[in-house]
């Protein structure tokens, strides 16, 4: 008798169920994704600052150095020091598209930003400061770019620039020396400091603690940024529920009351450990679960996924919210 079993293809074993076709994960991976109105919802929300005591000290001190900027020969700045995260360049975004209309400066000029790289040389500032003014001609060797120094001390004055913002400004104490002649190319806070002689405007280095180094390494520049400020992760405090709640009133586009609630609050610090960047990160992505699992507000469930979605199945620490 023939057996019936003979050539039948084996399939009963669990290891099959971890296989699935290439349809099967595309649509997985499609019903994964965030849908549009969601993603405009939780815009909304990234978007969304609150002042807390050190961004309006950052704040008051930027409207001095504002207002001190081309006025005096006498030159003006400060250091902005704190770790990443914690809400300096979103400080000053806030000071920019809050600065008002006026004849005194171009518009869109009077306040520039310029990330530094790693190991900056002048030529690398020159060309930043170009694009950030949209200069035609932003393009060039090394030599070139350096040579436009002119150039840019003018378009400056033109503009009636009176304040530049360095991010990441710690990076100017590990300079790049030039293996050229150093006719052409002085380091990088030698410029910085002939920018701020020649065109009389305010100049401020954002960056890490690793600033407080610059007296030694640039005593000259640092001479004449003078002043400093500091910011920093929150600790769990009255300040942080303030903080929280100052954001959830901020927030208008989708409901986050649960969050006013203390504990929740310290949830949100343990999961955030008080840095704002973290703590915005993790809201955005708690809106984007809420609103596409048709909750009209979130709760701690859609956090608990928002912390997972946020820092990964493998985070060292535990999530807060289960």
């Amino acid at each position: 008798m023939e057996n019936s079993g003979k050539n039948k293809y084996f399939d009963q074993s669990m290891q099959f169920d971890a296989i699935a076709s290439d349809d099967e994960l595309l649509e997985a991976r499609r019903l994964a994704t965030y849908s549009v109105n969601a993603l405009r919802v939780a815009k909304s929300v990234d978007r969304t600052f609150v002042l807390f005591p050190a961004a309006v000290q950052a704040l008051t001190s930027l409207d001095r150095l504002f207002q001190l900027g081309t006025e005096f020969n006498m030159p003006q700045g400060m250091r902005l020091v704190g770790p990443s995260g914690v809400g300096k360049t979103a400080s000053f975004e806030y000071f920019r598209a809050s600065l008002p209309n006026s004849a005194l400066f171009a518009q869109g000029m009077a306040a520039i930003s310029v990330r530094v790289q790693n190991k900056p040389r002048t030529s690398h500032l020159v060309q930043a400061i170009l694009n950030a003014i949209r200069y035609p001609f932003n393009s060039g060797s090394a030599r070139q770019l350096y040579m436009r120094r002119s150039l840019l001390f003018d378009a400056l004055k033109n503009y009636k620039t009176r304040l530049i913002w360095l991010d990441e400004a710690q990076h100017l104490l590990y300079q790049r020396r030039s293996e050229m002649s150093n006719e052409w190319e002085n380091d990088a806070t030698e410029f910085l400091r002939e920018l701020v002689d020649e065109c009389k405007l305010s100049l401020v280095l954002a960056g890490t603690s690793e600033l407080d180094n610059l007296p030694e390494v640039a005593p000259h520049l640092s001479s004449r940024v003078s002043g400093r400020e500091s910011m920093d992760n929150f600790i769990a405090d009255a300040n942080w529920v303030g903080f929280v709640r100052g954001f959830v009133k901020q927030c208008q586009s989708f409901d986050l009351t649960c969050m006013n609630d203390v504990q929740m609050a310290m949830r949100l610090h343990m999961a955030s450990e008080g840095n704002l960047r973290a703590f915005k990160r993790l809201v955005t992505e708690a809106v984007l679960i809420a609103y596409d699992s048709n909750d009209r507000q979130v709760d701690r469930k859609a956090l608990q996924r928002g912390f997972q979605g946020v820092f990964g199945a493998g985070a060292v620490r535990g999530n807060p919210f289960v």
